[in-house]
């Protein structure tokens, strides 16, 4: 046994105490061993996520898209065709030669030309090396820090200023604003809510399956007043074209019938034509590269000690890519980030680590995993940070969505992982763990205010899950206008108190135990099984008519099989009124007003070929002890019962007319209809209904035979 000192004796009692401590918590009924179902996204009998909307027609979009090829293929396994080792002094030259003699290969019918390898060592790197041609993977023999088992790359000097070590993609002038010319339509949708797919198109003869478009909307006078111009406080509003959307997608099906396109992704935010226009064009992307990866290999940037920026900005940027990875790197000491997407879709980023940056602590510095303007799709999964002031971050505004950061982690955060500015979209932190934090705030979904230049809405869409920070640690959660942001099952303290004041985003299962343990992992698995669902109906409508309550919705799906009504008296428990066929926008309950209920809540969704939509905002309805609307004089309906015609007789100059089936659905329409020919009818009743444009209306029944 080891001696004790009279000087260690308290330090083992300390210890003895913690241990004694630690077991009683062990015994103690522990909030997070219980496994807790949220009550807006669910799995259901079947095996399906179930999604609900709220009064605004938010619900939690699909973020399993994000990543290569969106997550339906893996990284591909590049076979090496060339190896070098390193030579002495800058080896940027060296690198450079060895790459362009790949992009000098033909590809194959993968697109595919095959691996560089650097073999273990030193590599000086006093500039940047630029992968130019697709299909070309720069691979190392390990990422760690012994120099005989591992490629280091060592960047040295500060020429250029502010450089990348590695830069994926080489498109001069790249954006997504280039356009096919003749492939411009607009959105004639009414409405298309966040997470949908579908899109009804102006000229949708303009498409073809496998085209890569751009939508976009434009920020103008009318969207931005919708959102607040950004709340951004002090400093001067959002202005018309400084917040246009984009989403690059590609086309997956043309339906003529509807006037539709899907898409192979969702969008991450609400489209209004009535707000602002929605453009869709081809995307000319000439110059974009694609399978390209970085593999295995650390970039050591060489500076004057942690507070320094005289050296490289960046381990790894990728610019104009689509379909590219980075896995296995580590990047140290650079000042902005170990990995930043720009102009870039459907990246992915795995097991790489950004560590130790070197530079003033202070803004536009250390964000170690980052997504600049126009990324889209991209996927940061087992990655690790540390000291970063904003470790996983979006900070390309408003052209940004669908970034996931997945079973990540951080060490010594000085500022809060965030959107950090101008309206970031559907960004989800999954399984996020922080540690030893230098700050209060670990993860901040909300309004930024005046803070940078107007940075406003920062996030909105997005999602927390299962985010873990340290005990008196909290992440700030805010509803931004019109949308929602969510943080479920995190151990933190959530709020919404903040330097700009708004009313607290959707918290739920707080230090609990979530069924679902991964958002990310169950959508992405539930996909793949089992198909994507179609869209969800939106923007439901309740009106108390005498012969029963109409509803009406959207139909934002393509291709959907039925459309499903639910009522429920408490919100809680909702039974099935209805089934109906595809592309229905309407349904009568003529028994809403013989019920004893007092009110009724309703919401709708689509059923697809294994899954459903989500549902459709509900809508709640205060039901009449008596007849609400004036019925109409001098109207006359008949013969009754019928078997060829119904005649409609009235002095009306302008009226509206429906005929729904007994079973509530709508059946037939038109304005000032006089002659209907119902020879080809099915038999039974039928409800006829006619309001003129005051409001007034009378229904009448009429029995085909």
């Amino acid at each position: 046994m080891d001696r004790i000192t009279m000087k260690e004796l308290p330090h083992r009692y300390a210890s003895l105490a913690v241990c004694l401590v630690s077991l009683l918590i062990q015994m103690l009924p522990h909030p997070m061993l219980g496994q807790a179902v949220s009550k807006i996204v669910y799995k259901d009998a079947n095996g399906c996520l179930r999604y609900v909307a709220d009064v605004e027609n938010n619900y939690i979009p699909d973020f399993s898209y994000a990543g290569y090829k969106n997550g339906e293929s893996p990284l591909p396994s590049i076979a090496t065709v060339r190896s070098i080792s390193p030579i002495d002094g800058d080896n940027t030259a060296h690198i450079q030669a060895a790459l362009d003699e790949l992009a000098a290969l033909p590809q194959d019918e993968d697109g595919i030309r095959g691996a560089l390898l650097l073999e273990a060592g030193n590599y000086e790197i006093h500039g940047t090396i630029v992968i130019r041609g697709s299909g070309i993977v720069l691979r190392g023999a390990g990422g760690g820090s012994e120099v005989g088992a591992n490629t280091i790359l060592l960047g040295m000097g500060n020429t250029p200023n502010r450089r990348d070590i590695i830069q994926v993609g080489n498109a001069p002038n790249v954006s997504w604003s280039r356009a096919i010319p003749g492939s411009r339509s607009t959105l004639n949708s009414t409405f298309v809510p966040n997470g949908s797919r579908s899109l009804k198109v102006t000229a949708p003869e303009l498409y073809n399956t496998g085209n890569n478009i751009i939508i976009r909307q434009r920020s103008t006078s009318s969207w931005l007043s919708s959102i607040n111009f950004g709340d951004t406080d002090i400093d001067n509003p959002w202005a018309p074209g400084e917040i246009d959307l984009y989403f690059n997608r590609y086309v997956t099906e043309v339906d003529f019938e509807e006037n539709k396109i899907s898409l192979d992704a969702p969008i991450y935010d609400h489209l209004d034509p009535s707000l602002a226009e929605t453009e869709i064009y081809v995307w000319d992307k000439t110059g974009i590269q694609n399978n390209i990866g970085v593999e295995d290999l650390r970039i050591d940037i060489q500076t004057a000690g942690p507070t320094d920026e005289e050296h490289a900005r960046n381990g790894i940027r990728l610019i104009g890519v689509e379909d590219c990875w980075v896995k296995g790197v580590t990047a140290l000491h650079f000042s902005y980030a170990a990995v930043e997407t720009t102009v870039a879709t459907r990246v992915t980023v795995i097991d790489c680590q950004g560590l130790q940056p070197h530079s003033p602590i202070t803004g536009g510095r250390r964000y170690n995993f980052v997504t600049s303007r126009s990324s889209n799709n991209i996927l940061f999964e087992n990655c690790r940070a540390t000291e970063g002031r904003h470790s996983f971050v979006s900070n390309g505004t408003s052209s940004v969505s669908g970034v996931v950061f997945y079973n990540c982690t951080s060490e010594r955060d000085y500022s809060a992982s965030e959107g950090h500015r101008r309206w970031s979209q559907g960004l989800l932190f999954d399984n996020i763990t922080f540690s030893q934090a230098q700050t209060n705030t670990l993860l901040g979904l909300y309004n930024r205010g005046s803070f940078g230049t107007g940075h406003g809405w920062s996030s909105v869409s997005s999602v927390a899950w299962k985010v873990k920070v340290p005990l008196s640690r909290n992440i700030k959660l805010q509803k931004p206008p019109g949308r929602q942001n969510y943080a479920i099952a995190c151990e933190a303290l959530v709020t919404n108190s903040h330097t700009f004041a708004h009313p607290i985003g959707y918290e739920e299962l707080t230090n609990q135990n979530p069924a679902i343990s991964s958002l990310y992992q169950a959508q992405l698995q539930t996909r793949l099984a089992k198909g994507a669902a179609p869209d969800g109906p939106a923007k439901l409508t309740a009106t108390i008519t005498n012969s029963g309550v109409l509803l009406e919705w959207l139909d934002v799906a393509s291709r959907e099989n039925s459309y499903h009504i639910e009522v429920s008296i408490d919100g809680e428990s909702f039974e099935e009124l209805a089934t109906l066929p595809a592309d229905a926008i309407s349904f009568l309950d003529v028994d809403a007003l013989s019920s004893a209920a007092i009110s009724r809540i309703y919401r709708v969704y689509a059923m697809g070929s294994s899954c459903p939509s989500p549902y459709s905002n509900p809508i709640e309805i205060q039901l009449p002890t008596s007849s609400i609307n004036p019925s109409l004089p001098d109207v006359k309906i008949y013969p009754n019962p019928a078997s060829d015609e119904i005649i409609v007789n009235t002095q009306l100059k302008q009226y509206h007319l429906e005929v729904f089936r007994s079973s509530g659905i709508l059946h037939y329409q038109g304005q000032e209809i006089k002659r209907m020919d119902i020879k080809r009818w099915p038999l039974g009743l039928y409800l006829i209904r006619v309001f003129d444009q005051d409001g007034r209306s009378s229904t009448w029944k009429i029995l085909k035979q």
